[in-house]
């Protein structure tokens, strides 16, 4: 079993190395930043299943900590636990009435913190179990063959995938991706496959030709895109959609995953759907009675305050007066401006707004 990782972001040094001494003695994966800013990347970097942060931190504190991690699709679900010396009633409760998941008064018992901790991650893993069943109950609905790999390994398919090859999934697992085709065939997609598990590819389709179960060969169009790290290496998520029936199951496709996306019933990252959404939009740009996936997805990516921010910039506003009207610093703003640019792929707000127009993500 994996260690359980945990951030721990606190300004004073000396408690910051204790905290972790103590977390590691008790088998978790631990990693420490020194200030506000810091924990933001790291949280980013380091994907942890717990956060532990200090309130009082300068420039950046504590509440602003949680409160760009909350904003982010990529973060907003990770347990946050508040390590603070504010001991008041009204601090607690400002605290808690955030939705931070517990608020730990210094100095505090070790073994209590070790309880709450437990008790996060516990709830926080059955959640993570919830929305697994639901993704694999969506996988299994489909009619294309979608499974997750490395680049070679395979860990995880649905029915229809097997189906595809009339394999079992422990069959499957005890071959690599690349055994799956012919050399000639995998010689096509072997480079792109290597660029996209290192970051150097977003997503890429390629037609290939698969000996089906039936044994004939049959054409179809292999989309790969970088899905989430997973201890140190990139996980792939494949699909194989019949070359002749492509851009309306990709569509069918995508409209199942942003309902979930919607209904936030499971784990996935913007940047995920937004990669993912590059890869099939492709396969249905000759389908002009449908809705852009680049329309559906970005309605279900953005937050409601990215949303706010993007609608005041379409009218011409400068920051300062987007942030008089929604009540937040010139410093939130220009984060949720950063993070609408991340996950349209624009250089400047001015593509933001370009893209949110073509796609008619706002109302002018």
């Amino acid at each position: 079993m994996n260690a359980k990782k945990i951030l721990i972001i606190e300004d004073d040094l000396a408690l910051g190395k204790t905290l972790r001494n103590v977390l590691k003695i008790n088998d978790y994966e631990v990693d420490l930043a020194e200030s506000g800013a810091e924990g933001i990347q790291k949280a980013y970097e380091y994907c942890p299943d717990l956060i532990l942060c200090d309130i009082n931190m300068k420039p950046i504190d504590g509440y602003q900590v949680y409160n760009i991690l909350k904003d982010s699709a990529l973060t907003s679900r990770i347990p946050f636990i508040f390590i603070t010396g504010r001991s008041q009633l009204n601090d607690i409760r400002f605290g808690l009435e955030l939705g931070v998941d517990d608020y730990i008064v210094k100095p505090f018992d070790n073994q209590d913190l070790l309880k709450s901790i437990k008790v996060r991650l516990e709830k926080y893993e059955k959640l993570v179990n919830i929305g697994k069943n639901d993704y694999k109950a969506l996988l299994n609905l489909s009619p294309n063959g979608v499974f997750v790999f490395d680049g070679e390994t395979i860990y995880e398919t649905n029915q229809a995938f097997l189906n595809l090859l009339g394999l079992s999934e422990a069959e499957v697992k005890k071959i690599s991706f690349n055994q799956l085709i012919s050399d000639k065939e995998y010689q096509k997609v072997e480079n792109k496959i290597m660029k996209c598990a290192n970051g150097l590819l977003g997503n890429f389709r390629e037609e290939i030709e698969l000996k089906t179960a039936s044994g004939t060969k049959e054409k179809f169009v292999l989309h790969v895109s970088p899905s989430q790290k997973y201890n140190g290496f990139t996980l792939l998520i494949g699909l194989l959609a019949p070359k002749e029936q492509e851009g309306e199951s990709a569509q069918l496709e995508y409209k199942k995953l942003v309902n979930i996306l919607e209904e936030e019933k499971i784990y996935i990252s913007g940047n995920l759907a937004n990669k993912l959404h590059q890869a099939f939009d492709a396969s249905v740009a000759h389908s002009p009675h449908q809705q852009s996936t680049s329309t559906m997805v970005a309605k279900s990516v953005f937050s409601k305050r990215e949303q706010e921010v993007l609608n005041l910039s379409c009218k011409g506003l400068p920051i300062k007066i987007i942030a008089d009207q929604l009540s937040i610093s010139d410093r939130t703003v220009e984060k949720h401006r950063a993070s609408l640019m991340e996950k349209t792929g624009a250089k400047n707000i001015v593509e933001v707004i370009i893209y949110a127009l073509k796609n008619d993500l706002v109302e002018i």
